[in-house]
């Protein structure tokens, strides 16, 4: 299935403290290789679940936080509460510049591997990492991480090649069965 999970909050931690910051706040360990996908909570003093979310490592002084549709203003909100006073971190809500589209399900790696030039094995590419790849003629950010089960991805895309994204998946992806889930 292809799934348009564009409303997903997205926000990205930067700067020289963002590893120490994400450190604190979450409860699993975030400080792993670029490209690395941990899926994690944010924790208050006494351990009660603050935020259920993906982080994912962009560079070694950046991060982007997944949270669900309804959470992320709440989850920015709590973030922001808790920032060092030094400036080492900031926060940016990139939602709204970017598309997620999930490719999930038996034939997703088909699907994917009909329209990128990039390596989308198993060897290549393997669950709970991110890289950035070309789709068609979309450059975007593909994270190998799934909500439903099933083999699959998500991919990020500036705002402004949502539609060339979708139409190029739908495309390869219709005659191996694919559906439109959400």
């Amino acid at each position: 299935g292809l799934f348009d999970e564009s409303s997903f909050a997205k926000l990205e931690v930067s700067g020289s403290g963002a590893t120490a910051f994400l450190g604190r706040m979450c409860a699993n360990d975030i400080d792993r290789a670029v490209g690395s996908i941990v899926y994690t909570q944010l924790l208050d003093r006494r351990g009660g679940i603050q935020a259920d979310l993906t982080v994912t490592r962009l560079a070694t002084d950046r991060f982007m936080l997944v949270t669900g549709t309804a959470f992320g203003n709440h989850d920015a909100t709590w973030l922001r509460r808790h920032l060092p006073d030094d400036g080492s971190v900031s926060l940016r809500d990139v939602t709204g510049g970017l598309v997620c589209f999930g490719l999930w399900g038996p034939r997703a790696r088909d699907i994917l591997a009909a329209v990128t030039r990039d390596d989308v094995s198993n060897d290549a590419f393997s669950f709970l990492t991110a890289r950035e790849i070309t789709v068609g003629s979309v450059p975007l950010l593909a994270l190998r991480v799934t909500y439903v089960g099933e083999l699959g991805w998500e991919l990020y895309a500036p705002a402004e090649y949502g539609r060339a994204l979708w139409a190029t998946i739908w495309e390869a992806g219709r005659p191996l069965g694919m559906v439109a889930g959400g």
